[in-house]
């Protein structure tokens, strides 16, 4: 066993073997891994192993289809068959909500480029003949996809490792880790120590306990899942005698059951209710891998369903059980990519989907240690978005609430409800009483939009219009045309001072830095001049500033911030998340509502950038703010403080007719104002040029991360911009973001990132990616829930 290596990977199962594998491709032969037992002999050997294309994420799209690609071609490169059976995946419909899902979804696909169709009821009988079509509305196809033994897999890919130069060890158990002072990393195993440069977590079930050895909190939980294979049917048997291909995976999501041919017999499995989560609190050391008890009786009334869809599962004997223990995180989505708080430790944990995204996460993974950035934008899986409230009886909750709903409609906007409350701010139980409906972010509570008298404070989410959508309309048009305020408390917070924080935010910034008592944009970039995070920059002294960013980044910025500070101590990084909170007041009548509570003359707020002040009895901070488009300000104080500032501002707002703003309207108002969003207009998808940036981006400094790449796009000339969208002809629904956008003639020239309804300008919105080709006055069409919508670009300023 080597003593020294570039990379060390711990976990020999599908996700750490792909990371292994794309190492190698990346250039990179002196890497290994180390797993305790066997290879794939924890959740890969137990998994179903069905290989899915079907997703409304982006991101998750395009690491699937890396998948697909790469199990497709495996045998070949490495002479190890992974056992792909490329069957495809059916999908029923068997209510009119799933049906508007599948029409949402088709939109996705077609953006990104996924053979996806729509079938109807006999379509779906000739494709699958075992399935009775009674009450079924449709069906969705995706022919590419099928299903993957997972040991065979995790073979292939280590097979695939080992010819580019990779060492594979298996029954050496890792039992600690130390970073030297020089950074490089020590690995402790049963073995003998590996020194290397990087470590990579992909331990699956075990990421609890690995991931304790650094000091952090693995947000993957182990959950119960149970599948059962048949005896052989006659019917599969006659098919493979007549040269049938195999049937495709089928899927009931109304009823949480899947089945598909496994050889010449069935496999079934469900997501039966409430996830049931195990080993908490640790995998016991006699755990092993014959698995968890059979426990058939959870399945048996999905089984009942199944059979009255598939009546020739009723008949068919049972040959095997499977019930395992399979890791699921909060939100359903891996947690990939930089350890918060640990430089070159890298985690591969928490893939509820682990068969299906293995191929794309050991690619993504791969191309941050080497190139150091992804090349796609892998926000929704990064491990940072779980902050401190992420504690494992919270993950725990969050893990059997999101296997309940593997299969359960995903509607737009939807909030779900467990672990909730967690977080709230100081003046929560005064919006509360306002009949605020909130939702979470970073597991903070948030109002997303207020309730009229009479009116029930609760979402009814949907594919079209929502229950809310007049009510936020109401709040864009009081705000728009007297004074908004809304509650800016959940955003994130630091403060960075020190002697060295001038040159250092210079070189994460690309945009100048503000004066002293000003303030400013600033957006942090990746090396290919694509956005990685946006702040407001106030710069309240020579050597300090203070930065705010979104709710969800806490973690994410903060570990920008803090990895690269200097290690000579002359910056300082504080986290006043939570410390202090913001309220934002807008509209005509802002400047005389900051006026009548700070006791200063609407001229002289009229001239605010930054300035202290007092409201009531409380010192706050006044930092000039745009909100939706309009003229603005940040009522800033500490937490203590805030219940009485709100509470000043609401009793001098009243004769001016003040409403208060949930985050739908400040949504809707920013697309009316043409305001790209962070996270889904501002990503590392799209550089800072392509996103309209340039105005702001300050080439006149000698350095910034991303200068080089900018400076080569701009003198190549861009190929897309951003755009704003007026959509026509839709009457009940919005584009969403992910939708293709084609000309009249059928040439696909970009997609959607975010978009909803302007209630003040009336319009149908979206903003969209699009080739530089078109431009004002073309005729385009947008695809939504399926459907050609004719579209146009929106000059500046409309």
């Amino acid at each position: 066993m080597k003593s020294q290596a570039r990379v060390v990977v711990v976990g020999g199962g599908v996700v750490g073997c792909s990371v292994l594998y794309h190492l190698t491709k990346k250039g990179w032969p002196d890497v290994v891994l180390c797993e305790k037992a066997e290879l794939a002999s924890g959740a890969a050997s137990h998994a179903i192993g069905h290989v899915i294309l079907y997703t409304l994420s982006e991101c998750v799209s395009r690491l699937n289809q890396h998948s697909v690609e790469l199990y497709a071609r495996l045998e070949e490169e490495t002479g190890q068959d992974p056992g792909f059976h490329i069957c495809g995946n059916l999908r029923l419909a068997t209510h009119s909500d799933r049906l508007d899902e599948f029409k949402r979804y088709l939109s996705v696909a077609e953006s990104a480029g996924v053979n996806a169709q729509l079938l109807t009821p006999d379509e779906v009988k000739s494709l699958w003949p075992l399935v009775e079509t009674d009450g079924l509305l449709a069906g969705i196809y995706n022919p590419d996809d099928g299903h993957i033994g997972g040991s065979d897999l995790a073979r292939a890919l280590a097979e695939g490792a080992r010819q580019g130069g990779a060492e594979v060890y298996r029954n050496t158990e890792v039992v600690g880790f130390r970073q030297q002072p020089n950074g490089e990393w020590v690995v402790r195993t049963n073995r003998g120590d590996i020194v290397c440069e990087h470590v990579v977590s992909c331990t699956g079930n075990y990421a609890w306990e690995t991931l304790n050895l650094v000091g952090l909190k693995a947000q993957s939980v182990p959950v119960k899942h149970e599948y059962l294979m048949t005896e052989p049917l006659p019917e599969l048997v006659t098919r493979r005698d007549a040269g049938e291909p195999e049937l495709p995976v089928m899927r009931d999501p109304e009823e949480s059951y899947y089945v598909r041919q496994e050889g010449m017999g069935l496999a079934f499995g469900c997501y039966e209710g409430r996830g049931e989560t195990t080993f908490v609190d640790g995998v016991p050391p006699d755990y092993g891998p014959e698995g968890l008890p059979p426990d058939l009786d959870k399945l048996m009334p999905f089984m009942e369903k199944a059979v009255e869809r598939v009546p020739k599962l009723g008949v068919a004997g049972i040959m095997a059980v499977t019930h395992a223990p399979m890791p699921y995180t909060p939100d359903d989505m891996p947690t990939t990519g930089p350890a918060f708080g640990l430089r070159n430790f890298w985690l591969g944990e928490g893939n509820p989907f682990g068969i299906t995204l293995a191929g794309g996460i050991g690619w993504q993974l791969a191309e941050w240690i080497v190139e150091g950035e992804p090349s796609i934008d892998m926000w929704p899986c990064d491990s940072r978005r779980f902050g401190e409230f992420a504690t494992r009886r919270y993950s725990a909750r969050k893990v059997e609430e999101a296997y309940e709903h593997t299969y359960r409609l995903p509607k737009p906007d939807e909030e779900l409800p467990a672990a909730r409350p967690l977080k709230t701010t100081a003046i929560h139980d005064l919006l509360d009483e306002q009949s605020a409906v909130f939702g979470a972010v970073y597991g903070w509570e948030r109002p997303n939009w207020y309730a009229p008298e009479g009116v029930e404070p609760v979402d009814i989410p949907s594919f079209y219009r929502p229950n809310y959508f007049e009510h936020v309309g109401e709040e864009c048009r009081r705000a728009r045309n007297g004074a908004g305020l809304a509650d800016a408390s959940h955003a994130a917070r630091f403060a960075v001072t020190g002697p060295g924080a001038e040159a250092m935010l210079d070189w994460v910034l690309c945009t100048r830095l503000p004066d002293v008592g000003t303030v400013s944009a600033g957006y942090a970039l990746s090396t290919a001049g694509t956005i990685r995070s946006g702040f407001t920059v106030v710069r309240e002294h020579q050597d300090r500033f203070l930065l705010t960013s979104a709710a969800g980044a806490e973690r994410y910025d903060l570990d920008l911030l803090q990895k690269e500070a200097p290690e000579d101590g002359s910056v300082h990084i504080e986290n006043l998340t939570g410390r202090e909170g913001s309220l934002a007041v807008f509209g005509p009548h802002a400047a005389q509502l900051i006026a009548a509570v700070a006791e200063i003359s609407e001229s002289d707020v009229a001239t605010i950038d930054v300035a202290s002040a007092t409201v009531g009895f409380a010192p706050v901070r006044i930092v000039q703010s745009n909100v939706g488009g309009e003229e603005g300000w940040q009522v800033q104080a500490r937490t203590e403080f805030l219940r009485h500032v709100l509470l000043e501002l609401m009793e001098s707002g009243a004769p001016l007719g003040l409403q208060l703003v949930g985050a739908r309207a400040l949504n809707t108002l920013r697309l009316e104002a043409g305001s790209p969003a962070w996270g889904a207009d501002l990503t590392r998808a799209f550089t800072a040029l392509e996103s309209g940036l340039g105005h702001i981006v300050d080439f006149d400094k000698r350095e910034f991360r991303g200068r080089e790449a900018l400076l080569e796009q701009r003198e190549a000339g861009l190929d897309r911009r951003l755009v704003r969208l007026e959509v026509l002809g839709n009457e009940s629904f919005d584009a969403m973001g992910q939708e293709p956008v084609r000309t009249v003639n059928g040439e696909r020239v970009g997609r959607t990132t975010s978009g909803g309804f302007g209630h003040c300008l009336r319009k149908s919105l979206a903003m969209a990616y699009l080739s530089t080709a078109v431009d004002v006055g073309d005729d385009l069409e947008v695809k939504l829930m399926n459907e050609w919508f004719q579209a146009q670009i929106l000059p500046d300023g409309r």
